[in-house]
């Protein structure tokens, strides 16, 4: 049986040497197979010991820890064009107003979240580097109140001392006026930030049309022999089917368990009731995965295509398996 607890320190000892790296190089520095090294990694998610970035490098994040967030300027050359232009714009100016920019570039904004902060002040959605100084940025937002504060700190500074002991009963202590903090921004902004940049426009009759999609799955009832075929092949393989989370008619979801060199890993199950699966359902069974910090293991009923079968094997967090 392999040590667990050292394999994490062996992980967390590399990114402490190395920085922000991709979990097949983790994999090989602990010489385990990516798929099970994943499994690590996300247990180390949980504990909060590691955090994964938004940048993705082909369809993998990169692992780091707490405190190595500026690294990842060093892997900005991954970014797309658009949005290595809008990073740069954002380093240079530090803040910026996101109604003041082309299409193009609030849409970048929006993608490197791992640089780009957004919050909102006086009403205008703004964005501010990340590893800005906070006092820099306090300047920019209100140029005139900085300097009245510096003045008044001067002219404090050169007043008598003794001028404020002969009378200190008529000293009148006016509290500074609290200005709020612009950049805390509440949660519901940045869900419509997120949801503004990411929702595609709809017609009416693409309304009309998913209501009419959405009527047809609510009327179906799943079949149950699906579940049954799943169940049947999991018991084949060894592998132990835990709990049902959700069963349609094309895909069923649910946790089950490994048993690998680490024990018994918890993995989530993503079955598809079809032939293959598209390039969005493998990214989205990669963020439910990656919610859930736990791997995945995705059963289809034909091998997929080349590039279909790339997408799994850059990302290491999926494990594939073919029902026939």
């Amino acid at each position: 049986m392999i040590d667990v607890q050292e394999k994490k320190s062996k992980i967390i000892s590399f990114l402490e040497t190395s920085g922000p790296s991709l979990p097949v190089r983790i994999a090989k520095t602990i010489e385990m197979d990516p798929v099970f090294a994943s499994a690590l990694l996300s247990e180390l998610l949980s504990s909060k010991q590691l955090k994964p970035s938004h940048m993705k490098i082909g369809a993998s994040p990169l692992y780091l820890l707490p405190g190595q967030e500026n690294q990842l300027e060093k892997q900005s050359e991954n970014l797309k064009s658009a949005e290595q232009e809008a990073l740069v714009r954002l380093k240079e100016k530090i803040v910026i107003t996101d109604e003041d920019e082309n299409p193009t570039t609030r849409v970048a904004l929006r993608n490197i979240k791992d640089f780009a902060i957004p919050f909102k002040f006086k009403e205008k959605i703004m964005w501010k580097y990340a590893f800005s100084n906070q006092e820099e940025i306090n300047k920019l937002l209100n140029p005139k109140e900085e300097e009245e504060k510096k003045e008044e700190s001067i002219k404090k500074s050169e007043e008598k001392p003794r001028e404020k002991i002969q009378d200190p009963e008529k000293e009148i202590k006016t509290p500074e006026p609290e200005v709020p903090k612009a950049w805390e921004v509440k949660k519901e902004e940045i869900k419509k930030i997120k949801k503004e940049s990411h929702k595609p426009y709809e017609t009416q009759s693409d309304k009309k049309q998913k209501k009419k999609v959405e009527n047809i799955f609510i009327e179906e009832e799943p079949e149950p022999e699906f579940l049954t075929e799943i169940k049947n092949f999991l018991e084949r393989k060894n592998i132990k089917f835990l709990e049902e989370i959700r069963t349609e008619k094309k895909e069923i979801m649910a946790t089950v368990e490994i048993t690998s060199q680490l024990g018994n890993i918890n993995f989530l199950l993503i079955a598809k009731n079809k032939k293959t699966a598209t390039k969005d359902e493998i990214n989205a069974a990669i963020q439910i995965a990656t919610k859930n910090s736990m791997p995945c293991l995705l059963i289809i009923r034909k091998t997929p295509s080349k590039p279909i079968q790339k997408i799994i094997d850059e990302n290491h967090l999926i494990k594939l398996e073919i029902i026939n």
